[in-house]
């Protein structure tokens, strides 16, 4: 490292790292060490080069000690900084009508607005804005603005009340970092947030060529910071000019997996090299870090290079691999356990076979699928089930659907209409299907524009509540919306999140879901019913001849395949009816999504008062009314629907969807630096 350069706050060297990849860690301190902001703000973990307390004693070596455990300053002898330090605001006011100029700086060059803003004291630096304070006023050993300070301790009310007076948030400190990189390096992501909303640059570089996301990438190990910054338009590719490395490089330099997962994801170009020529890679190769250089590895589709890895082991490395086994498998099982035992062989063999077949697939999936293929093997199931179903159906099931035989005579079960009602089945099931598998479940989507604009509202309104704002995708929520951790997008009055579809069942889905399982149970019904046309015609036996077991032997030997589509027809039917009395019962009677009936005790909009016992629904019209309200149609204007936007619904009050003209009381909207 350069003499005299300091890794912290806005040179961390990574040569060291690079160098010798065991050695970890900076020193992160300077100046003084104590932490304590007043009985309020004791024990902070980020050293400021201050003492931030309220103080009983300072040595000589300069260090401060901080307060005890809640001691007090007299209100009616106290310093003005005292004063400042703990809030007492009569004290305060009765020393600057005494003449006390609030732009004296105490003995470490520190004034009064410094000392409110790092203690969060909004009502005394109001006042003292008031007064006259100077708001850009550079103070303590490390020349920063008392908006500085408030940023670094993550005092986001404080931020606001700062900047509407007009405090520039790019303004460098003595380190070269304005606002937005202290932000991001004490992982303060409301901080961060409001801060690009306002208008500064998410590329924006210190004096040393560091963007925010580097920060973040290197300093924090919470995903919040990061993700906010990608969110809103942090490139995550910009090489800083005296290493040239990139966020993804001093990421896994910290082996900070999270970050590097947010990078990855982003589009962090993994063969992006600085000017040592060391990609991401070989970072973390020289690091020693295994469970990054895999990570890396497998994003860029590579396998970890290992002689005594199994062929399956390097096989599944293979992403694409992965997914397809994981498409396909479950058609495979599903077809070989009905077919091997229709096969003309001794059952010995077919005993064989099946356990051979077990052992093949069970060593193959537990080597080969990881949890994201999970995800995939549901709906491969169940569109394998349709695979074998319906083909046996058409092709050996049909004859005996059409026609039913009493003896040697053969008789028609079905008119010319009922066949081409019976052919709209599967068309409807399908086609509904394609709807809940392809279609926007009511993705809730807004501009880089709508989103600044809701940050700044909430955050200016204190009303940056978790429940109605969305910190993943930087939204305010709409009522009945939820993020879902599957897709990783809001949706709109969201229902759940459907395995079988591979896709969210939400606003403009949720029909479509509905018409899905009523097409579905009679297709499998009919199926029911010709494979028992089918037992008739073609097994000699009969369940009121020869009773039960015989019976279930005569079929089992004559036809396995179609008992096993029988057994495969009947599971499906049982747990879709299940799921469509379930869902029709939650729409018409409760008229909650599935989501609101298992959580309604969450939501405050079900409890009136704050009575957590009492669950009100506001949405519940009668099951006449839920009805139309849902599919959307009337009756001869004696029912008429409410045709709701749920994506921009922000209120339970239906005669208003709750959105606002919020004007910003800031003097100055935006701040544009090049």
């Amino acid at each position: 490292m350069e003499t005299g350069m300091k890794p912290y706050p806005t040179q961390p060297d990574l040569s060291d790292h690079l160098m010798h990849p065991g050695s970890g860690g900076h020193s992160h301190g300077h100046g003084h060490s104590s932490h304590g902001h007043g009985h309020s703000h004791g024990g902070g973990d980020h050293g400021h080069g201050h003492s931030h307390s309220g103080r009983i004693d300072t040595k000589e070596d300069g260090v401060t000690e901080p307060a005890p455990p809640g001691f007090e300053p007299s209100p009616r002898t106290c310093d003005i900084v005292k004063a400042t330090q703990y809030g007492l605001i009569d004290r305060v006011k009765e020393l600057v009508d005494d003449g006390f100029d609030v732009n004296q700086p105490d003995e470490e060059n520190v004034t009064l607005l410094h000392w409110a803003a790092i203690n969060n004291r909004v009502d005394i630096a109001r006042y003292f804005i008031s007064k006259g304070a100077i708001l850009e006023k550079l103070g303590g050993d490390l020349e920063s603005t008392p908006l500085h300070w408030a940023v670094r301790q993550g005092h986001l009310s404080m931020v606001v009340l700062l900047m509407q007076y007009g405090a520039d948030p790019s303004i460098r400190d003595g380190e070269g970092c304005s606002c937005i990189h202290l932000a991001a390096q004490f992982a303060h992501t409301s901080v961060v947030a409001y801060l690009i909303a306002k208008g500064q640059d998410p590329n924006m570089t210190d004096a040393n060529g560091m963007t925010p996301l580097m920060w973040a990438a290197y300093r924090t190990f919470s995903i919040d910071p990061t993700r906010v910054l990608l969110t809103l338009g942090a490139k995550p590719n910009i090489q800083e000019p005296r290493f040239g490395n990139a966020a993804l490089h001093w990421a896994v330099v910290q082996g900070n997996t999270a970050s590097v997962k947010a990078l990855l994801k982003a589009g962090a170009d993994t063969y992006l090299e600085n000017k040592m020529k060391s990609t991401a890679v070989d970072v973390a190769s020289m690091r020693r870090n295994g469970f990054l250089l895999v990570k890396l590895k497998e994003h860029r589709g590579e396998t970890v290079q290992d002689g005594n890895a199994s062929f399956l082991k390097r096989l599944a490395k293979n992403k694409k691999f992965k997914r397809n086994y994981a498409l396909v498998i479950p058609f495979i099982v599903l077809f070989l356990i009905g077919f091997i035992p229709s096969l003309s062989l001794v059952w010995w063999v077919k005993a064989f076979l099946l356990a051979l077949f077990y052992g093949a697939v069970y060593g193959s999936a537990s080597t080969i699928l990881d949890s994201s293929s999970f995800e995939i093997l549901p709906v491969a199931l169940g569109v394998g089930t349709k695979c074998i179903i319906y083909p046996t159906f058409f092709y050996l099931l049909w004859p005996h659907i059409l026609f039913g035989f009493h003896g040697d005579h053969v008789i028609s079960h079905y008119s010319v209409s009922s066949l081409k009602d019976y052919c709209c089945l599967p068309t409807g099931m399908v086609l509904s299907f394609y709807k809940c598998y392809k279609g926007d479940p009511g993705i809730i989507r807004c501009s880089q524009d709508d989103r600044k604009r809701t940050i700044i509202e909430l955050a200016e309104t204190s009303a940056l509540e978790l429940d109605r704002f969305c910190t993943t995708c930087l939204i305010r929520k709409p009522v009945r919306s939820k993020h879902c951790s599957h897709c990783d997008r809001c949706v709109a009055k969201f229902d759940h999140h459907c395995p079988w579809v591979n896709n969210c069942i939400g606003a403009v889905n949720h029909v479509w879901f509905i018409f899905y399982l009523v097409f579905l149970i009679p297709c499998l019904a009919v199926a029911i019913d010709g494979v028992i046309n089918y037992w008739g015609a073609e097994c000699k036996t009969t369940f009121e001849d020869d009773g039960f077991w015989v019976f279930l032997g005569e079929i089992t030997s004559c036809s396995p395949w179609t008992c096993w589509i029988l057994i495969n027809a009947v599971g499906h039917v049982s747990w879709v009816t299940a799921l469509l009395l379930s869902q029709l019962y939650q729409i018409l009677w409760l008229a909650m999504t599935t989501n609101e009936r298992m959580n309604q005790n969450r939501y405050r909009h079900f409890h009136k008062d704050d009575d957590h016992l009492k669950v009100t629904n506001p949405f519940d019209r009668g099951i006449i009314k839920n009805c139309a309200d849902f599919f959307g149609c009337g009756c001869c204007g004696l029912i008429r629907p409410l045709r709701i936007d749920w994506t921009q619904q922000f209120t339970t009050d239906l005669t208003t969807n709750g959105v606002t003209n919020f004007i910003s009381a800031a003097g100055r909207e935006n701040y544009q630096f090049v």
